[in-house]
């Protein structure tokens, strides 16, 4: 164990995450090359990272892995000397978000007033983020004021608004954002739709956050769309009337394959959840493009997710405080396919990775911001982030996709920086599910004045 590894901090604030804590540490015990890291987690529920913590307590003790664990409730503390901050916090909370869509349906707003068109992902807030880009300013001002030359990375959502948001405030901080939509997007197509050996694809994918197309496809070094073309000409239908899409799985669904027709490159993970207003007026119109469910981010994958979330959480409470469960039998130690703890082992030892990353844009994708964040291939070694070369992008990629996207984006991040509770009435002017300015005034009102909403109404007046 050198001193060097000795002197790394990695820093998890929302430790008591129960989405990302136990992936990122099975892939800590796994990455042999970080061993001797010190870690710590820092949640603001002492329950909470009391569980993480008993958790990696148990994992790293039955592995004989010698990680220096920390726990606090302090952002300040976990910051100092970090070498890596990432950040899990979901501020709002799942349940209050369900709480916030119902609000916004009883007002006309189908799925709340963060659905919009390339964002229907739900738990994707972008009009309603202020918990998310308070947390995310707290956590990139102190580092800015006491550490600035650890990397930042960004992991829950709004991805692409919170990281536009801390680069542009302040721009000199190393940050990464990072979702696994897109890899996972390419497995399902390969080796469920397709039948391929994901050994021998290779691809390349970009665009913003859940906003990401497939611009190159390779089987065996040649271009391989065609088998995509063969699948849905001749399997497609076949496989829509004999498979039940589970949640997340919306890759594979009727809507992806109309994007595909519609922007001539195929939509990757995430982002066949989205998409514009035709598949997501009703739950009828959802059911005929994601199938059976709706979609997860149907009003009944919506209540999947839920019952998925609390075996999530019972299964966190037996691994973490029953002492007759070993952790690595809840969470066998094999490695995840997230690419976090890769790219910290990347950073650290200059291992060269291929990655899919959210960066700063400078001219990434030319025809949108340079400051914005955008979702790309890149090479990692050490502090070098090289992005790959884009190619086979369409026009109407931008006319129809990124720049209505980016235009969510720009709207909500201005409404929260300028703190105008005006300026998220205009935002809704855009919907066309708004009738009125009342309605819009409304619903506004309904969600800033929920009890759990104090602090977000207090700031936009």
């Amino acid at each position: 164990m050198s001193e060097q590894i000795k002197n790394i901090k990695i820093c998890i604030i929302g430790g008591g995450s129960h989405t990302f804590i136990a992936s990122i540490l099975r892939d800590i015990a796994l990455t042999k090359s970080i061993h001797g890291i010190t870690l710590t987690l820092m949640d603001i529920d002492e329950h909470r990272l009391a569980r993480s913590y008993m958790l990696a307590r148990k994992y790293f003790d039955e592995l004989k892995v010698p990680i220096n664990l920390e726990r606090t409730t302090d952002t300040k503390a976990c910051i100092e000397g970090a070498s890596f901050v990432i950040n899990l916090a979901f501020a709002i909370g799942y349940d209050h978000w369900g709480i916030q869509v119902e609000a916004a349906e009883r007002h006309g707003y189908y799925r709340g007033i963060d659905a919009t068109e390339w964002n229907m992902v739900c738990c994707y807030p972008s009009l309603t983020g202020f918990k998310q880009y308070n947390v995310a300013l707290k956590i990139a001002g102190i580092m800015d004021e006491i550490n600035r030359d650890a990397w930042l990375i960004q992991v829950s959502n709004p991805v692409l608004e919170t990281t536009t948001l801390v680069h542009r405030q302040y721009p000199k901080l190393k940050i990464i954002g990072y979702c696994h939509g897109a890899p996972g997007g390419v497995r399902l197509l390969v080796e469920k739709a397709l039948k391929l050996d994901m050994r021998r694809i290779e691809w390349q994918a970009v665009g913003l956050n859940h906003v990401v197309f497939l611009t190159r496809f390779k089987y065996n070094g040649e271009d391989a769309y065609h088998l995509i073309d063969e699948w849905i000409e001749k399997k497609a239908e076949e496989f829509w009337a004999s498979y039940v899409p589970g949640p997340w799985e919306e890759t594979l669904s009727r809507a992806a394959v109309d994007m595909y027709r519609l922007y001539g490159l195929y939509p990757l993970g995430d982002t066949a959840r989205s998409g514009t207003w035709k598949y997501h007026r009703d739950l009828k119109t959802k059911i005929y493009w994601y199938g059976p469910i709706g979609g997860v981010d149907s009003e009944v994958g919506w209540g999947i997710r839920m019952l998925r979330n609390q075996e999530a959480e019972a299964k966190l409470e037996n691994a973490a405080f029953n002492p007759s469960i070993k952790a690595t039998e809840a969470y066998p130690p094999v490695k995840s396919g997230e690419q976090i703890i890769d790219f910290i082992d990347s950073v650290v030892n200059n291992v060269e990775r291929r990655m899919i990353l959210n960066i700063p844009n400078n001219g990434v994708l030319p025809r949108l911001p340079s400051d914005a964040i955008v979702e790309a291939p890149v090479y990692v070694k050490g502090e070098v982030i090289r992005p790959e070369a884009i190619e086979n992008v369409p026009n109407k990629m931008y006319s129809y996709v990124w720049y209505p996207r980016i235009a969510v984006t720009e709207r909500a991040l201005e409404a929260y920086l300028a703190g105008s509770k005006e300026l998220l009435i205009e935002a809704l002017m855009f919907d066309p599910r708004t009738k009125s300015t009342e309605q819009a005034r409304e619903v506004i009102d309904e969600i800033l004045n929920l009890p759990f909403n104090e602090d977000m109404k207090k700031h936009y007046k």
